[in-house]
């Protein structure tokens, strides 16, 4: 899968902004399922779209911008050109977190609501996500010995432009993308089964926790499998990935915990 999809007026279609559409319109929908299931009103969550979308493209290219600047300094007007590709999908998601607390402010409704009525919606996006950086074999795990036997191994073949400087006669890598899209999927089907309780109102925790759950699992993921990355530094300890992910499963079980504690106590 090439890294662009095709050319049209001579403006490049990149594939990385078909996967992230594919993982919003998705994510779109599992969060209009959610609303339904909730009996909520659909207006909300088409203001949450029409605000939220546009902070998240800025956040995505901000995000990227920052992790990337060393190739902007020198030409900053080039951080407008979006069209020439550029997005931190964790950014945008940031973004439109961010968005949902804004508007849960302005309209006066419970952010914690909403944050939990969304969350598998977000993990999907993620899954959504993590499958098509598999296919464009953008992220890499570390590679195999050359001589491992044919014995059904799950492993990646990564063609030789993608292959970074070093690992050139290296054919096999961890597909470790698809194993966070697995991991990934496994905690979507856990967080829509606390969702489906939430929404016939039989959950035995505050309003919240399910989005902090949601939260904890996806970043410990992210946390746990980044050091199987290709491109982690052997000598930094925590490189920006791990070190963000770790401190997000860190936040979101000190919330968790938190929240949990205000739940109400029942007697028998």
């Amino acid at each position: 899968m090439g890294l662009i999809a095709w050319e049209g007026l001579g403006v490049p279609i990149y594939t990385y902004g078909l996967v992230v559409c594919a993982a919003v319109v998705l994510g779109a929908s599992c969060a209009w399922v959610s609303v339904r299931l909730r009996h909520e009103r659909t207006a909300p969550l088409l203001d949450l779209l029409v605000y939220g979308l546009p902070v998240a493209l800025v956040f995505a290219r901000g995000g990227f911008v920052l992790h990337n600047f060393a190739q902007y300094a020198n030409n900053l007007g080039e951080i407008f050109c979006v069209w020439h590709g550029g997005l931190s999908f964790y950014g945008g998601m940031l973004g439109f977190f961010l968005t949902v607390l804004g508007y849960s402010v302005v309209h006066g409704v419970s952010a914690w609501h909403w944050l939990d009525l969304l969350v598998p919606a977000f993990i999907l996006a993620v899954v959504v996500h993590e499958l098509g950086i598999f296919g464009m074999q953008l992220t890499m795990g570390t590679p195999f010995p050359a001589d491992v036997p044919n014995d059904h191994t799950l492993m990646e073949y990564i063609e030789y432009r993608y292959r970074p400087m070093g690992f050139e006669n290296m054919l096999y890598f961890r597909p470790i993308a698809l194993y966070q899209a697995g991991l990934q999927f496994a905690a979507f089907v856990l967080v829509s089964l606390g969702s489906c309780l939430d929404a016939h109102r039989r959950r035995p925790w505050p309003a919240g926790c399910l989005f902090l759950l949601g939260l904890g699992l996806v970043a410990a993921i992210r946390f746990g499998c980044g050091f199987f990355y290709l491109n982690a530094h052997p000598e930094a300890l925590l490189p920006l990935g791990r070190l963000l992910s770790g401190g997000a499963v860190v936040l979101s079980l000190i919330l968790f915990l938190l929240r949990w504690r205000s739940r109400p106590r029942f007697s028998f």
